[in-house]
């Protein structure tokens, strides 16, 4: 009697790994299949996307695809290229595609490459198309930019993004960096077309710390007749004098400027009801591609060329 039983135990898991195989290699067909579908749509729409090919693995905890040499440009010229990368479905995470980018990593822009370095580097995809995930660790971008922590969350039209330790290169480290907002139109419009549509970007919340330095930031952008960012908002400040420090050893704030600046901000300066440090509300216009702030100017940003955009 035992014998039987044995022998059906044996059957039944014979029966249950091939269950298992059938399973992994259905999903990771069909992961096959649909990295080749949107690498398609991609490329009909005017993207460069490369791979080699797909490599089965992850039997039998997950359906996972190793892709080697990953490329992928947009018409503008912006893109990504990594040495490696898996794609995956697990049982733990089933409603997220997991996208870990491995080896070398390269940032492609119009003007050229930049080598990108990270301790890790994971998207994660909603399979609904609602939107997903990216974080990071450790990364530097060239010698422009380097980052201790990146988590990016996308959520329909809403975004967040937070980062710790930026130290860009050039200006003063940045301990901590929040960007909280939502566009009020799908970004998968052209530009003319989120333009015609009414598109705009409100940012609720932005703020960067650097020490007792604090900048907060809420604004509404939308796009100009040349389909270039102009907007207005609100700047508040919170330790005038440290900030001010910071950015006049960066050489963003002339020497002979420094002192007429600080003593008007430091003047301005009000503790709010709810009690704290003093700060100063100042109001800031994007407008013809020129910032100024409490109609002081500040400068000129670059002019955005949107995919699909003839030159001027």
């Amino acid at each position: 009697m035992a014998r039987k039983w044995w022998a059906f135990l044996f059957l039944a898991l014979i029966l249950a790994a091939g269950g298992l195989y059938w399973t992994w290699q259905e999903a990771t067909s069909r992961l096959e299949a649909e990295l080749a579908r949107w690498s398609e749509a991609r490329r009909a729409e005017g993207w460069q996307v490369n791979h080699g090919l797909p490599q089965r693995a992850g039997f039998p905890l997950g359906a996972v695809l190793n892709i080697a040499d990953l490329a992928v440009r947009a018409p503008n010229g912006v893109g990504w290229q990594s040495a490696g990368a898996t794609l995956g479905l697990f049982a733990h995470d089933h409603r997220q595609l997991r996208l870990e980018l491995t080896g070398a990593q390269q940032l492609v822009l119009p003007r050229g490459v930049m080598p990108v370095q990270s301790s890790n580097l994971v998207a994660r995809l909603r399979l609904d198309g609602q939107g997903g995930t990216l974080e990071g660790d450790g990364l530097r971008v060239g010698e422009e930019l380097a980052v201790q922590s990146l988590a990016l969350s996308l959520f329909g039209t809403d975004f967040d993004i937070r980062a710790a330790g930026l130290a860009p290169a050039r200006l003063p480290r940045i301990d901590s960096f929040q960007l909280t907002g939502k566009l009020n139109q799908p970004p998968g419009l052209s530009a003319a077309a989120w333009r015609a549509a009414g598109g705009a970007l409100s940012i609720g919340h932005a703020e960067a710390r650097m020490g007792e330095a604090v900048a907060q930031l809420r604004a509404t952008l939308t796009l100009d007749a040349q389909l270039q960012p102009e907007g207005r908002g609100t700047l508040t400040l919170v330790g005038v004098q440290e900030g001010l420090g910071a950015m006049a050893n960066a050489g963003l704030i002339a020497p002979s400027m420094l002192g007429a600046l600080r003593a008007g901000l430091i003047l301005s300066a009000r503790v709010p009801p709810e009690g704290g440090p003093p700060r100063v509300e100042l109001p800031l216009e994007l407008r013809n591609r020129r910032i100024t702030m409490a109609r002081i100017p500040l400068g000129m940003v670059p002019p955005v060329e949107w995919p699909g955009t003839p030159r001027r």
